[in-house]
């Protein structure tokens, strides 16, 4: 009879430990659960606060090509001997204005020129068009800037056209 109850509290003691060991594994289980959806949910807020931050992407893609022909414009208008002509002055001034509006606009969402003249080449905001080499500017500097690049809350919506200075290349006679 002893040995019978020590078989079965033998037999109750490793049923105990079983019990405990999947307990222990399934509180480790929802731990890591919890964790996997906790990272879920904060993927998903940044995805949506991106959709949400860039959504105007798109639209700002298409405004700059309208920005490139106001700024076209206004280079043409003011290579025009307008000092002789009273009747253009105040037509100049309002294109000026209204671009000077056009641009104020688009700095409340964030889409911003990238100033590049003068500044040393970044592959991550310039597209090399051209090497300048007898620029006297050290190389790597931008010397010319072909077409305006523009970023939307720091991530960049079009990369600045430009030329670059290189050295000149000596060649041995």
């Amino acid at each position: 009879n002893k040995s019978n109850k020590k078989k079965i509290t033998k037999e109750k003691i490793n049923y105990l430990k079983n019990l405990e060991n999947q307990v222990t594994k399934l509180k480790d289980d929802s731990l890591r659960y919890a964790a996997e959806i906790d990272n879920l949910r904060k993927r998903f807020d940044k995805e949506k606060e991106d959709i949400y931050k860039y959504a105007i992407t798109n639209f700002a893609n298409e405004i700059i090509l309208v920005v490139d022909n106001f700024e076209r414009m206004l280079e043409n208008v003011s290579s025009i001997d307008n000092k002789n002509n009273e009747k253009l002055k105040p037509v100049i001034e309002g294109i000026e204005l209204t671009f000077k509006n056009f641009v104020s606009t688009l700095e409340k969402f964030e889409i911003k020129k990238i100033d590049a003249l003068g500044k040393r080449f970044d592959p991550n905001f310039h597209q090399a068009v051209f090497e300048d080499q007898e620029s006297t500017k050290p190389e790597g500097e931008i010397v010319k800037v072909i077409q305006s690049g523009y970023t939307i809350k720091e991530r960049l919506l079009r990369p600045v056209s430009v030329g670059v200075a290189k050295k000149k290349i000596l060649k041995k006679k």
